[in-house]
């Protein structure tokens, strides 16, 4: 008979919820680039508000279980924090700051300013981009997460 650990079932549940995170900002990331080059007024605009939306209601949610799964995870297997969970909870920080100092309210500011210069103006194409750039470097950042996570660097 299989026996199953609450570590195991928690480092499951740690491991699937990044996978979506990560996997659903790799997604996100292609799909951007998409709605960026399509030629339907008004594609990318749309896109961003949609972004926005996943990005709340789906990537803040995943991250904090995540987070709180890895603590969890760092307290039942009595592991400790050596290098490779320090550079992951680093790695996570900065992800955090990234999303709630930048991608947050750079995503308000995009809604405003497509309420007042219509979708396809020039000005929201151009915040568009710099959203959708910073927004990859965010995904390289956790990315960065998985390969300390995976070969426990400093281990």
């Amino acid at each position: 008979m299989l026996a199953i650990t609450l570590y195991d079932f928690l480092k499951f549940l740690h491991v699937s919820f990044a996978i979506a995170w990560v996997g659903g900002g790799l997604m996100i990331s292609i799909l951007a680039e998409f709605a960026l080059r399509s030629k339907l007024p008004g594609r990318g605009a749309e896109f961003a508000r949609e972004a926005a939306l996943i990005g709340q209601r789906f990537f803040t949610p995943l991250s904090l279980l995540v987070l709180g799964l890895g603590f969890w995870l760092i307290h039942e297997g009595h592991v400790g924090y050596p290098t490779w969970i320090v550079l992951g909870l680093i790695g996570f920080g900065l992800s955090f700051v990234i999303g709630a100092g930048f991608l947050g309210p750079q995503t308000v500011k995009l809604a405003k300013l497509i309420d007042e210069h219509g979708p396809d103006d020039p000005a929201v194409r151009a915040k568009i981009r710099v959203i959708v750039n910073v927004a990859r470097v965010d995904l390289l950042v956790l990315f960065a997460v998985v390969f300390f996570m995976v070969t426990k660097v400093g281990r």
